[in-house]
């Protein structure tokens, strides 16, 4: 195991503030890592102290020096070089220094197993979940290698945590990069197993961190025959769910986004643009603090850049039921087009204004959507622009 200069240099800071002298930093060939000068010059004192592992006396130019081995894991990775022309270091100090160094050192490599664990992780799900296509086979084998189970039925949820790492940062701003990297990761992962246990660690739910902000869980479904259909109502509330158990640490800086279920691997990166979209059209419309599913933010998703199929699809997803209705869907439209006005509507349709009321109430029930409200109105004249007929 060999010492980097960067993790060399955060050593190298501690130990020169806590002794309040020069301090260098040497590797175990005897270079030196970090110092104030002599990057990179062989000092055969220096590698004297790691090949025999016990303390040497020695001089760098004009200055005393005594090289101090320190370990991790039973093994001498480097040395310190502490200028001792200013005065003697005491073994206390040395105990210290050793004590510190070993405690940097397990901080570093701990960062690097959680990141070569997580990280990568979150990299696959990043690349599976927005790449242009896949290659089906090999998503599977990979996901099995890092036991990320894809096989079972899942759809997507995010959660954005408005200023979660601008916080992290302004707090951290003190601490070095590596120490930084290493708060993120330790919140990063106290959120990840919040929601992992919420959810009673069920085994086909998968969440990671995603950057930006963004939480993504691949929300497991049960049951026999799940469908995009029979899936709303389930997928809603855990997305509620997910929005309380993280409002309870974050308060109003949680937002969610639910996509649909659709089967198998090209479905779940669909349901993962159902879920992008519903957050950021979600934002855009009604702004943070809220649940927002794809079929409530409906057709405001055609502010998104999004494909004239898929704004069609989404259209026929939700605007099907009263489109096969004839009698609801020409109400509607004369609704629509007489600006909401009820009275006019009824006059147009040659009804009682109470029939116009029964079957825009009617309305309502069948598709989510109120006419006589100006955002519902306006989601299903959106809708009626984009239908196409199955």
């Amino acid at each position: 195991m060999q010492v980097s200069k960067e993790l060399a240099k955060q050593i190298q800071t501690k130990a020169r503030a806590i002794l309040d002298r020069e301090v260098l930093i040497a590797g175990t060939d005897g270079s030196v890592l970090a110092g104030s000068d002599g990057i990179g010059e062989f000092i055969p004192d220096a590698l004297k102290a790691c090949q025999e592992g016990r303390q040497v006396e020695g001089h760098l130019g004009t200055n005393s020096v005594v090289w101090v081995p320190f370990v991790y894991e039973y093994q001498t990775i480097g040395v310190f070089g502490v200028i001792t022309s200013t005065g003697q270091i005491t073994p206390e100090a040395i105990s210290l220094l050793q004590g510190l160094a070993e405690v940097i050192v397990h901080q570093y490599y701990l960062l690097d197993k959680v990141q070569s664990t997580e990280t990568v992780r979150a990299q696959f799900l990043g690349e599976f979940l927005t790449a242009s296509s896949i290659d089906t086979e090999a998503i599977y084998r990979q996901s099995d290698i890092m036991q990320l189970n894809l096989r079972s039925p899942q759809a997507v949820i995010l959660a954005r945590l408005e200023g979660f790492e601008s916080s992290l940062h302004a707090s951290a701003s003190h601490l070095s990069i590596e120490e930084q990297r290493l708060e993120l990761s330790h919140a990063t992962e106290k959120i990840i197993n919040t929601i992992r246990e919420g959810f009673q660690n069920y085994q086909d739910n998968i969440a990671s961190y995603l950057g930006h902000d963004t939480f993504v869980i691949l929300k497991g479904i049960g049951g026999s025959s799940p469908n995009t259909l029979n899936t709303i109502r389930f997928l809603n509330e855990k997305g509620q769910y997910l929005f309380e158990l993280l409002s309870k640490n974050h308060n109003d800086k949680v937002t969610i986004g639910v996509g649909q279920y659709y089967p198998d691997l090209g479905g779940l990166r669909k349901s993962f643009q159902d879920a992008k979209l519903a957050l950021e059209v979600g934002l855009k419309v009604w702004g943070p603090g809220r649940v927002y599913h794809i079929k409530q933010v409906g057709m405001f998703v055609t502010l998104a850049n999004i494909s004239q199929d898929r704004k069609a699809e989404l259209a026929h997803q939700i605007l099907h039921p009263l489109l096969r209705d004839q009698q609801l869907y020409k109400t509607v439209r004369a609704f629509l087009t007489s600006g909401l006005n009820l009275t006019e509507t009824a006059k147009q349709l040659h009804v009682h204004r109470n029939t116009l009321i029964y079957r825009l109430d009617k309305t309502k029930k069948l598709i989510a959507l109120d006419p006589r409200h100006f955002d519902d109105a306006l989601q299903i004249k959106l809708g009626l622009m984009f239908y196409q007929p199955a």
